[in-house]
């Protein structure tokens, strides 16, 4: 929690990187809106989505998406681990793994903030009807399907980064996962609109449930039923991917030559 709170305080001080978090939400978004535009001039509906509920769950995904700073742990994981830096963070009494998220956690709550007006206020301007459920029990678990999916997301990425402990240079790993997990969230486009096949094997990966899943649940697009299993399925992942860091973490570690110690 003291991690936590003083990553949430750091915020105040880069006020760029909050400015660029607002910006990158409304690009997101109005890259969308451009894109989407074009293609509902001819048509009415597309895969099941109205115009106005496209542009929901795109305004929603631009903001999941630009909170997600869970890729700063493998990038700062596999850089201390090369630099020797790593080695402060086994001898202070605290788990790598869990201060690294706490870090990340206090960005993402106090960007979302942010993130959240931004979104607003170009949806405004654009004069997009933003449907919504209306059902809070789905809105309680779209929030925590989404949280699910962070905690997974931090996990995952302090695995990739613990990879250092094997491999001189990870940034193969990182370019090519980075392009991956953007289409595997959904961020691109509604899973919905991949072939059925193809959106049957994601639906059992964990990343479908970090943007695609919640954004549904919000904008009324998914059943409770098929939420609670993105719920499930998050969750699960999240132990495994937890308990997977932790291994490759202790096994990396005693091969690690690290400084100032």
């Amino acid at each position: 929690m003291e991690t936590f709170r003083i990553s949430f305080k750091m915020q105040l001080i880069w006020r760029f990187d909050v400015a660029m978090t607002a910006v990158s939400t409304a690009a997101r978004f109005a890259s969308a809106w451009i894109l989407w535009r074009a293609v509902y001039e001819s048509r009415e509906t597309v895969g099941g989505f109205s115009f106005g509920a496209m542009l929901s769950y795109y305004l929603i995904c631009s903001v999941l998406s630009s909170v997600d700073f869970s890729y700063h742990i493998s990038g700062e994981v596999s850089w201390l681990i090369r630099d020797g830096g790593f080695s402060k963070h086994m001898v202070t009494p605290m788990s790598p793994m869990g201060f690294f998220s706490a870090m990340t956690g206090g960005q993402t709550a106090f960007h979302l903030g942010f993130s959240l007006l931004s979104a607003a206020a170009f949806a405004l301007i654009a004069r997009v009807n933003v449907t919504l459920a209306a059902d809070p029990a789905v809105i309680a678990l779209a929030i925590g399907t989404a949280l699910m999916g962070l905690i997974f997301m931090a996990c995952y990425h302090f695995f990739i980064g613990t990879m250092a402990f094997v491999f001189l240079d990870i940034g193969f790993f990182l370019h090519v996962q980075s392009s991956v997990i953007s289409f595997a969230t959904g961020a691109f486009v509604p899973l919905s609109l991949l072939p059925e096949g193809v959106a049957g094997v994601l639906r059992f990966l964990p990343f479908t449930h970090v943007v695609y899943t919640p954004a549904m649940l919000l904008t009324g697009q998914m059943s409770r039923t098929e939420g609670l299993f993105g719920f499930a399925a998050a969750a699960l992942w999240g132990l495994g991917m937890w308990r997977i860091a932790l291994f490759s973490y202790h096994r990396g570690r005693k091969r690690f030559d690290g400084v100032g110690i």
